[in-house]
């Protein structure tokens, strides 16, 4: 098969992963074997792996090859956030998709969670309860509504969840940094855990609802801003109250957490 450019080369490897004639963790054929086969230059092979392991369909291991890369919730949460991105992603949309994910997960914890995830659940609520820093109490929520999603046993919510995760962690910092949401909605989350404990699913799912919903009536103009001027927002207040939360730190804790 003869190849003319790096760029048909790699649409043509591209074909071989997807269509599952090379394997996650299988080993590509040598730089001159592919040249060899493809009929092109070693340079332009090694342009076209280039551009695989870009987009994260290779991983290129100095000294031993390249391998068929593994794909992982965080790869479809990286390409997701771009898209995220170019829709100018407000308060009020990820608040409506946290409703319709988490308030499912809810159900479905008080179902099928067993004892070990209940007891994170419950860990991350007290975790949460003794924050007193705000970067720390952000975290301990995140741990709690990661935790209940977890515990809901379905990859596709967690995967769902995890793929608007960046955008929670400033949503969160909304919520947090205000103490009359803080004062309206963090009491559900006690409501959630019981009904999760006590094996009770549209007590839980009620609470998440109500929960998620306190910032349809609390955030005011915010609501319907774009979610990254709140933050800066946000950051901007606390910066002035003596406060060093940054938005790379919330984005490293997003990324920690998964």
């Amino acid at each position: 098969m003869w190849i003319r450019s790096r760029d048909e080369l790699a649409t043509s490897l591209e074909q071989r992963i997807v269509n599952g004639e090379l394997l996650p963790g299988a080993l590509l054929p040598s730089e001159r074997l592919l040249s060899e086969e493809y009929g092109i230059s070693r340079s332009m092979v090694r342009e076209a792996l280039r551009t695989l392991a870009e987009r994260r369909l290779i991983d290129v291991v100095p000294g031993r090859g390249s391998f068929v890369h593994q794909a992982t919730i965080e790869d479809s949460v990286d390409r997701l956030t771009d898209v995220f991105d170019q829709r100018q992603v407000t308060a009020r949309h990820l608040i409506e998709a946290r409703k319709m994910v988490e308030t499912t997960a809810a159900w479905l914890a008080a179902e099928r969670a067993d004892d070990g995830e209940r007891r994170a659940i419950e860990q991350a609520l007290v975790a949460f309860d003794g924050s007193d820093r705000l970067l720390d109490r952000v975290r301990g929520d995140l741990a709690f509504h990661l935790a209940v999603v977890h515990g809901a046993g379905n990859p596709f919510v967690e995967t769902m969840f995890r793929a608007i995760q960046p955008y929670t962690v400033e949503l969160m910092l909304r919520s947090l940094s205000d103490e009359a949401v803080v004062a309206e909605s963090v009491p559900y989350h006690r409501q959630i855990l019981d009904g999760i404990h006590q094996r009770q699913p549209q007590v839980a799912a009620d609470a998440m609802f109500a929960h998620l919903s306190v910032g349809l009536t609390a955030y005011g103009d915010d609501l319907d801003q774009n979610l990254d001027v709140v933050t800066r927002t946000s950051l901007s207040k606390l910066s002035g109250s003596g406060s060093n939360v940054s938005l790379d730190d919330l984005l490293r804790m997003s990324r920690d957490a998964s």
